[in-house]
């Protein structure tokens, strides 16, 4: 039944023809078109359905996955019918729907999502819509899909804020994959960490039991830091000042992350599908909750050693093994 093995997705069959037949999407590693995206035509959310798409699927798969064999954490999802999460930079979805895969493999109650969708690009926006209506009646999905996708363009906090204003729920999901950079490169918020901006206006929007995955690219910013160097130190600030989250991913985060000022750390990824066997992705990620559900998750699991303070550390290990 599952699609993974120690983190190698295979796109599932049915995800698979919906993404190569249907919408003819293209297999075309183009690092240096990606960085700006807002204004591609819709000959682009195909190279980017070809080559992105299926690594957040199987990025957000794995991470699903891998946090539902925490049996707390499972737990406490386990009788729910219905689950909401909001995607901030959802792209063409390619997260949303490796989110969408894992719930329905891990949650047998589960009967429909409502899903809040941002992003600039009005193209993966229209997308989306189309592709959650093919999910529907590919008779491999069970689950209702409910999703609001809406094209924002972020100029300032202002727009962060009014998304904020826009959600009148609480999530179980809040995500946000491999985007913050773009925000880091044009500077959106001046001299404001990013990551640091952005965990702290979507936390507050968190159910009791909901979590924040936020992940990004692994690469350098202009100015010698890497993004997850950034992320890290941004979001351990935000933590620290808050004292109401935690982190629960990477495991050693949730030990450390009050004495830590911000490591590069990387997971890697790999995923086959009709266009390319075993595409690499490296990303790095922090999940964030509640504190007081961060203790019952983490009840029980020690200190595992960091990788950022181990030199030797295999860093082609997951740094979320609940094992």
């Amino acid at each position: 039944k599952s699609f993974m093995d120690n983190k190698s997705v295979i796109l599932p069959k049915w995800i698979d023809k919906i993404i190569f037949d249907d919408f003819e999407a293209v297999y075309e590693p183009c690092p240096m078109e990606v960085v700006y995206n807002p204004d591609q035509p819709y000959e682009f959310v195909k190279l980017y359905l070809g080559t992105y798409f299926p690594r957040s699927f199987a990025e957000a798969y794995s991470i699903i996955s891998s946090l539902m064999t925490n049996d707390k954490y499972k737990q406490s999802l386990y009788n729910l019918q219905e689950i909401n999460v909001l995607d901030f930079c959802c792209g063409t979805g390619g997260e949303i729907v490796g989110l969408l895969v894992a719930l329905s493999d891990n949650l047998p109650n589960l009967k429909r999502v409502n899903i809040n969708a941002y992003d600039a690009n009005p193209d993966a926006i229209l997308f989306l819509y189309h592709l959650t209506e093919l999910m529907e009646k590919a008779p491999e999905f069970r689950l209702e899909i409910h999703i609001n996708p809406q094209c924002i363009y972020i100029e300032s906090e202002l727009e962060i804020q009014d998304v904020i204003n826009m959600s009148n729920v609480q999530y179980h999901f809040i995500m946000s994959f491999k985007a913050i950079n773009e925000f880091v490169q044009r500077g959106t918020f001046n001299k404001s960490n990013p990551y640091e901006l952005i965990v702290s206006y979507f936390s507050p929007l968190l159910k009791a039991n909901g979590v924040f995955i936020i992940s990004d690219v692994t690469t350098k910013v202009d100015n010698g830091l890497y993004y997850p160097q950034m992320m890290n130190s941004g979001i351990n600030r935000f933590l620290k000042n808050s004292q109401q989250y935690k982190s629960i991913v990477p495991n050693a985060c949730y030990h450390l992350e009050n004495q830590c000022s911000g490591c590069y750390m990387q997971d890697i990824f790999h995923v086959s599908h009709r266009g390319k066997n075993s595409d690499r992705s490296k990303i790095a990620y922090r999940i964030i909750c509640n504190k007081s559900f961060a203790q019952e998750v983490m009840a029980g699991y020690t200190l595992k050693t960091c990788r950022a303070i181990n030199p030797l550390a295999d860093k082609n290990i997951p740094y979320d093994l609940w094992h």
